[in-house]
Parts: structure tokens; sequence; C-alpha cells
């Protein structure tokens, strides 16, 4: 692998709320936008057939206690968790690849690792966990993986800067009246996938099914898991389309008790870069603009650099158009492999 990348001393906040439009904005990201608190890492699932959605964020352990208080107090939150002493966990590159994603689930889960969440983009897995469980995580991907930049977790803790040098290098001042992205892609015909597991044994066994897939050549634009009610994991992810059958034949041999949820065809929209973290309000902006638009966004993940949204098919031209008139980025499009 090309590397590990490890962010401490955070904070994660999950918060549940009824899920009629315009209300992730309202509810989420607006507050935290206003108040000028920058994310590290963010998942949403629109639940289906629940009206309920369902946002987990990380922000850095200083501004944690304010970001847990605007989600408790704005909006009609069902229910708000608060972990402090988080970190997150990154392993890229995996080029949509299911084995190592699968691998790098399996890994942690196999570990008996608690995980608060999970997000891809592009070219990265991210794992939000306890802070006390990073030596553990770190230990155990050493086993499954080799990386090109350091052969042992010493070489690992060696090369990483501290975590004020990381925030000072975090440039969260500037506010352009038109935001920059690298470039806007978007991919469709795709399926989404949605499962609540019921316990860290059921994690392991999707990791499987992941590794399983993989095997078919499949690829996995997306990925998030976060939690949900009576203790689950709430997993949403996206192939491209190429047989439901084989799908939930897969899902069912791993996981007989669970019941995996289908939408399709669906589209994924990327935004790669500058970093979302690096300044407050860009997925704030992302979604306020989707929702002036009547999109419906299904499910979103922010992670490392890139912010990836998906949303029905039918919707992806306004979608793109609208995007495009409110960030400047390239455009591009990623066509079905």
């Amino acid at each position: 692998m090309g590397g590990l990348k490890l962010a401490e001393e955070g904070v994660c906040v999950v918060s549940s709320f009824p899920s009629p439009p315009n209300r992730l904005g309202a509810n989420v990201l607006g507050p935290l936008a206003h108040n000028q608190i920058n994310l590290t890492f963010l998942t949403y699932v629109a639940r289906s057939p629940e009206p309920e959605g369902i946002a987990a964020f990380c922000t850095a352990g200083a501004t944690g206690d304010a970001g847990y208080t605007l989600a408790k107090t704005h909006g009609s939150a069902n229910e708000v968790q608060f972990h402090k002493d988080t970190c997150i966990l990154t392993l890229f590159p995996h080029d949509k690849r299911l084995e190592i994603i699968g691998n790098f689930i399996y890994s942690l889960s196999r570990a008996k690792i608690l995980l608060y969440g999970l997000a891809s983009s592009s070219a990265a897995i991210s794992a939000v966990l306890p802070g006390k469980a990073k030596h553990r995580a770190v230990q155990i991907l050493f086993q499954r993986f080799a990386f090109s930049g350091y052969a042992t977790p010493r070489d690992f803790y060696a090369a990483q800067i501290l975590p004020e040098q990381a925030l000072r290098e975090v440039v969260a001042v500037y506010q352009e009246k038109v935001i920059k992205v690298y470039c806007i892609v978007d991919q469709p015909d795709l399926e989404l996938w949605e499962l609540a597991l019921p316990s860290a044994t059921a994690l392991e066994d999707l990791a499987l099914s992941l590794i399983a897939l993989g095997d078919r050549d499949s690829k996995l634009p997306f990925l998030i898991a976060l939690p949900g009610p009576e203790g689950r994991l709430l997993l949403t992810f996206t192939l491209v389309k190429h047989g439901a059958p084989e799908v939930e034949n897969i899902l069912h041999s791993h996981l007989p008790g669970v019941t995996a949820r289908r939408q399709a065809p669906v589209a994924a929209i990327f935004l790669h870069g500058p970093h979302f973290g690096d300044r407050y309000g860009i997925a704030d902006t992302l979604v306020k603009t989707l929702e002036k638009a009547q999109v419906q966004l299904l499910a979103l993940s922010c992670t490392v650099s890139s912010i990836s949204a998906i949303i029905r098919q039918g919707d992806l031209a306004r979608a793109v158009q609208v995007l495009g008139e409110t960030f400047e980025a390239q455009y591009e499009y990623i066509s079905k492999p």
C-alpha cells in the first residue's frame, strides 16, 4: 500500500433527525459553518424506508464541545451521541478495489476495535475509532498490509507529524466568493446497497462479502458506515451495476440474518480538493446547493480531500449544473468500467 495516515485528538458527534428535505443543512452543517467549525470527517445517510437521517461528523478536540452543543440545540434531533478522544486512521490508495477495502475493515473488526464510522473517497478509506485503540489498529494493519513508506509500526509513528503542527498547516481563514475545487466528477449507473449490522461479528462477515465481490472484478466507488439505532452499524455502499442477484447471494451467504436494501439506478458526484477540512462551510455549501435544486441526497461521505454524494440518477443532470454554477472547478465524466 502507498500509505497510512493517523489524525489524533478529535471528537465524533452522531446526530439522528427526521429526514424531510433540508434537514442535514439546517440541523447539522449550517450551524457548524456559521460558527466556523472545521470538519475532519463527515458521513450522512437518508435511511430507507424509515423517515430518518443520520449524520456523523468529527472535529478537532478543541471545537468538539461546541459542535456537540450545536447538534443538540439546532433542529429536531432525535438523538445525539458524543464520543471524545477519537482518531481517524486512513489507508491509501485503494483504487476502489473491494479486496483492499474489505481487508481494511476485516482487520479492524477482527481485532475487536470499536468503529464510530467509516468513509471512503476515490483514493482512501478512513475509520473513526477510540484514541486508546490506535496502537492496536496500526499493529493489526501492519500484519495484513505492506507499506512502501515504512516497514514497521515504529517507522510509521516516527514519520507522523504532531497534531499541533498539522493544525498549523491547515488554512482555515480564507473564504472565497466562489469556492475552488480541483474537479467535479460524476459516475452514473450505480447500485446503492444499505445494511444494518447488528454486531462486530456481522461487520467481519460484511468485510468477507466485500472481499468475495472483489474476486469478481467489481469496483466500490462509495462506502460509509455510522452508528444507528439499537447499537447497529449502518453500512451503505455503491457498486457498478452488474447484477443484483449475484450481490444478494454473496451478502446472504455471509450475512444470512441481515436484510440488504437496494436502490438503482443511482449516481455519484465527487468533489476533489481542496481538503474540505481546510476551511469550514464546503460541505454545507454543497448540501444546501442540492437542497435548493430539490435534489435528494441519499448518502454523503467527506474524508481526506474529497466529498462524495449519492443521488438518484434522474437528478444527475440538474445536480451537475447547479454544482458547476456554485463551485469553480473542472468538470469531468467517469463512464462505467
